[in-house]
């Protein structure tokens, strides 16, 4: 097994972290990186640690579009498929740069899986659980989470997991960011998946993880959408329709402080406060919770729906505390 990742990133935070923890921990012998807007990322990616390992293609796009950003993954999909299959890989990973995919029981058991799933069943899938920070100043998610929501109808983003390719199935394509089908698949269902347990592999995902990367996220879309209800209509997140209304009222304070006008600055500190609480009530771990457990041991499993967990091979970058995308 030769297995890749392929992934669109824009703007991410410890980055390096992502990368080696995948090339360390899952065994990744090949990125595909489709880079949006940022351009410093190429120092990183080009250095001699990395550059036998990525292959990145850098654009820039401007303003951030919740709706075409699908349409941009399948196409940079479909564009890699070919090259990983000339490279002689086996298996396609399409995952962001905020998701790590951890395996309870180590890699023996996924790389089992893998090859059976064979081409009738391209479609390897995996459940998501859903990153919660140990406080709202957390600088390295990736290396501090350790409690993860499982229950699907408390995410605040999308539950319906991420997949592995066979690159071996003719006709290989993306079936939206999700899952992938094959020629003799195409009709959907589940008959050409095989899903992973979730002690064999799921994928963690830190959506949103710091407030930092939140505020600049929705007040892009609130920017690019604006105050159409219509948008919100095609929303299907409360998190992320709370966040687009939230993003807006600080982009109308914002607007207030370059007029100058009577209690803006009030009106701006209201708005940035009304921020913080919304992202702390989602995205904070409970207080009280018990020790997770430590890595290589089994996650521990709370009733109120949060997974404890410690991935191993997550550190920072070395000599660096700080974040380091």
């Amino acid at each position: 097994r030769r297995h890749m990742v392929v992934s669109m990133i824009k703007q991410p935070a410890n980055f390096e972290t992502w990368l080696r923890y995948h090339r360390d921990s899952l065994g990744v012998t090949r990125f595909y990186l489709r880079v949006e807007d940022t351009p410093s990322l190429e120092a990183l990616l080009s250095s001699p640690r990395w550059a036998g390992l990525v292959e990145a293609e850098f654009h820039s796009r401007g303003e951030r579009d919740y709706f075409e950003q699908m349409d941009r993954q399948s196409g940079h999909i479909a564009s890699v498929i070919p090259r990983a299959r000339a490279a002689g890989l086996t298996h396609l990973l399409h995952i962001d740069d905020d998701e790590l995919v951890y395996c309870a029981a180590g890699l023996p058991p996924l790389f089992r899986l893998l090859s059976a799933a064979g081409v009738e069943r391209p479609n390897v899938h995996m459940q998501n659980v859903e990153a919660l920070l140990p406080a709202p100043d957390c600088d390295n998610p990736f290396a501090a989470v350790r409690s993860f929501r499982h229950f699907p109808t408390q995410y605040c983003s999308y539950t319906n997991g991420k997949s592995f390719g066979v690159l071996a199935a003719a006709g290989l394509r993306s079936h939206g960011p999700h899952h992938f089908r094959s020629a003799a698949t195409c009709g959907g269902g589940g008959a050409g998946s095989l899903d992973l347990p979730a002690g064999v592999a799921v994928v963690l995902h830190y959506e949103s993880a710091t407030y930092a990367k939140w505020r600049t996220k929705y007040l892009e879309l609130a920017r690019r959408h604006g105050d159409a209800p219509e948008v919100l209509s095609r929303v299907p997140f409360a998190f992320y329709r709370q966040s687009l209304s939230s993003a807006r009222k600080l982009l109308h304070a914002e607007a207030e402080v370059r007029l100058r006008t009577p209690a803006a600055a009030e009106r701006m500190r209201a708005a940035e406060e009304g921020a913080v609480r919304l992202w702390s009530k989602w995205k904070v771990e409970p207080e009280g919770l018990p020790p997770p457990p430590p890595p290589g041991e089994t996650p521990l499993v709370l009733p109120q729906g949060i997974t404890r967990l410690s991935p191993g091979g997550v550190t920072a970058s070395p000599g660096r505390a700080a974040p380091d995308g």
